[in-house]
């Protein structure tokens, strides 16, 4: 079975939000391209002309990282190469936002102007906050941690630079660490003041910042709501489907991973279970208590087949068609058809009691297995189909189904079926012995007789 059949829903979740992460991927390398575009545009008007090869060539370095980072969001590298370029970006902010232009006049206080300016702490939220469409909380928390080192960094080396442009040196005092701290404190304390900055590039450049972020934030919780929507919408879709189908189909179904229309042949172990005098148990009984006393026998049906992980073919009447190693044949189909079927005779034995203490009659059924070749597909109408299994091995199940009633049994299953199940891990050889060998019996519509073996009714 698929990871998905066995961990149920908590598995599912985490394939959807593993596939929200790739899919987050791919987004955030979309939008990043794309606010990149517009921050290098916005350089080509805001940065005087020495500094928009810097910042132009910043924009670039980031896109390729980008597409590395969605290039290789589905490899098992996919973790080591996001903390690198995170790392990479990062870095990369930091040095084309603080590093003078090589040749530049020096005394233009390049870091007191960009620290004035708070460039580099909004370069990084804007970062951050674009790290929020990857859908994964360890790549904010990453982004983030990088970003708080760069701003110590940046707070450090725009300290020095300013000891240096001050004549102070720093580094020769940081032995005295109760004097470093008032001294660095002055520097910044005249640096953040009311006059350094012009309030017209302030006010833009914050005003342009806070738009992309608040783009990327509101994109972000659009996705958000959109993938709470998808899964909502999925799971429900699920439910309806586990009405009607098994769960070892369900998510098949779901997930559309094969063509059902196609008719294919394979190998399967077919079981019927029929209640024996159901017109007789049922006479003068309204319809609504014949209604919810088939629901209650569907269900306990029901669950013994999932119990042993088979596929519930459909419900007739008062029986049940179940098979065994459908959509895929396994090496126990037998083992697990038998073992359903003593299972289902215990669970009506249990249900009896019940029924008995209530002045209820009893209930007798009657199962039938078989294996042999299927062929599987989906078959109806346009507007009502259903996934079945159809063949001659279908057939002969039906009929040793219906000889339990002349041989009084309450399994029936032919000699092959049980020298397979026996073959296979699992089934006990307890269990093996309480089938009683008949020999070849003749099976109406079918012109050869069928060795059969049989469960008898007083074996329970």
């Amino acid at each position: 079975m698929s990871p998905l059949t066995l961990d149920g829903a908590d598995a599912r979740l985490r394939v959807r939000l593993r596939e929200e992460e790739q899919n987050g991927s791919a987004f955030a390398f979309r939008g990043r391209l794309v606010a990149l575009g517009l921050v290098a545009v916005w350089l080509m008007f805001a940065a005087g002309p020495m500094r928009v090869g810097v910042g132009v060539g910043a924009c670039v370095a980031m896109m390729a990282s980008a597409w590395l980072v969605y290039a290789a969001r589905a490899s098992r590298f996919a973790k080591p190469i996001l903390i690198g370029v995170t790392l990479l970006d990062v870095t990369v902010i930091a040095v084309a936002t603080l590093v003078p232009i090589p040749g530049a006049p020096d005394g233009g206080l390049w870091l007191e102007q960009v620290f004035g300016r708070r460039s580099l702490f909004l370069y990084l939220v804007i970062y951050l906050t674009a790290s929020a469409l990857s859908y994964s909380a360890r790549t904010v928390v990453l982004t983030g941690a990088a970003s708080l080192v760069a701003l110590v960094g940046s707070f450090v080396w725009t300290a020095l630079d300013l000891a240096r442009a001050s004549g102070i040196d720093l580094l020769a005092t940081a032995d005295q660490l109760m004097d470093l701290w008032p001294t660095v404190r002055l520097l910044f304390a005249r640096l953040i003041g009311p006059g350094f900055v012009t309030p017209e590039a302030f006010l833009i450049q914050q005003l342009v910042f806070m738009s992309l972020c608040t783009g990327f934030i509101a994109v972000a919780v659009w996705r958000a709501r959109l993938h709470l929507g998808r899964t909502l919408l999925a799971e429900s879709g699920r439910n309806n489907l586990a009405r009607y189908f098994s769960p070892n189909l369900v998510d098949r179904l779901a997930g559309a991973e094969h063509d059902f229309e196609a008719g294919r042949e394979s190998k399967a172990t077919v079981l019927f279970v029929d209640i024996v005098g159901f017109t007789r148990l049922m006479e003068r009984q309204p319809p609504q208590l014949t209604i919810d006393f088939l629901r209650v026998f569907h269900e306990h049906m029901a669950d013994c087949i999932f119990r042993h992980g088979g596929t519930l073919d459909k419900f007739i009447g008062d029986g049940v068609m179940a098979t065994f190693g459908t959509p895929d044949s396994q090496p126990d189909d037998e083992s697990r058809a038998l073992q359903c079927a003593l299972d289902m005779v215990r669970t009506v034995d249990g249900w009896n009691r019940g029924r008995q203490m209530r002045g209820l009659l009893p209930v007798r059924i009657s199962v039938g297995v078989h294996a042999g070749p299927v062929l599987m597909g989906t078959i109806g109408s346009r507007n009502r189909l259903e996934y079945s299994a159809v063949g001659d091995t279908v057939n002969v199940a039906s009929r040793l189904e219906r000889l339990s009633r002349s041989h009084d049994a309450l399994v029936v299953t032919s000699v092959e079926t049980l020298e397979a199940a026996r073959a296979s891990a699992g089934f006990e050889p307890a269990a093996a012995a309480r089938f009683c060998a008949i020999g070849p019996v003749p099976v109406p519509g079918r012109g050869r007789p069928v060795d059969i073996c049989v469960v008898p009714a007083g074996a329970e």
